[in-house]
């Protein structure tokens, strides 16, 4: 394992003595878990981190490895390391208490109009699958806002007029899959969503772009020693090609 973590190019976009922020790549898993082959960030971090119990007795910090929140396994962009315990639980009390400010990228199918709106739909663990979420009633609060960035030219999916619209979301609510589901819900699926997208059309999606559009591009807050710090992460390279590659509007 050792070689292979070596080999792992996690690039850091931020460093002080207690903070890192990663542009997580995209297909690496955040967590460790029985059902999870292959490394992980957290595998990473325990090696960055010289993690061990011998060292840190903080439960909480040697199970999450320093992790302060996770993005899914396709969602690159901006995620938070804590080097210790209490900057750990510093910054999950902001995260608790909504001020981080985390806002992403997203290519979906439609167009989205208007410029720009604000979703507040409870979201709950899907009845029929697991590893899903759905807008139902007896869900958790979730607020998504977006601001149209650009419009393009996408043949072949008449379903949707043949258009693209590029995103920018802020996160009010920081719930699993929020962005995906509620997109989805309102008739503009992420590009490439394997999960909430018609299975034909995201796998003809899948011949352009192998995973889903969705980029976690900036990350706002005050770190543990008091400064304000606003970090930015660069599109994956396929995300950019992609763009490149279509009929604006």
């Amino acid at each position: 394992m050792t070689g292979i973590l070596e080999k792992m190019e996690i690039p850091v976009l931020y460093e002080d003595k207690d903070t890192l922020v990663i542009n997580k790549p995209v297909g690496l898993v955040v967590n460790r878990a029985e059902s999870i082959k292959g490394e992980t960030v957290q595998d990473w971090a325990d090696k960055r981190l010289k993690v061990s119990g011998s060292q840190i007795g903080d439960k909480l910090f040697l199970q999450r490895s320093g992790i302060c929140h996770r993005l899914d396994k396709e969602t690159s962009g901006c995620l938070i390391i804590a080097k210790s315990p209490e900057p750990l639980h510093y910054y999950l009390r902001l995260f608790k208490d909504r001020k981080i400010a985390k806002s992403y990228t997203a290519l979906v199918h439609g167009r989205v109009e208007p410029d720009h709106g604000e979703v507040r739909l409870p979201l709950k663990r899907s009845l029929f699958d697991r590893e899903r979420w759905q807008v139902h009633y007896e869900g958790k609060r979730a607020i998504t806002e977006w601001q149209v960035l650009n419009r393009f030219v996408f043949s072949g999916h008449e379903h949707w007029g043949d258009a693209l619209t590029l995103l920018s979301i802020n996160l009010k609510t920081g719930r699993t899959h929020q962005i995906r589901v509620h997109m989805s819900f309102l008739g503009w699926p992420i590009f490439a969503d394997d999960k909430y997208l018609n299975k034909k059309f995201s796998g003809e999606d899948r011949k352009y772009l192998s995973h889903h559009f969705l980029h976690a591009e900036m990350i706002q807050f005050s770190s543990f020693e008091g400064e304000e710090v606003l970090v930015k992460a660069p599109l994956p390279e396929d995300c950019e090609k992609f763009l490149g590659s279509l009929s604006q509007v």
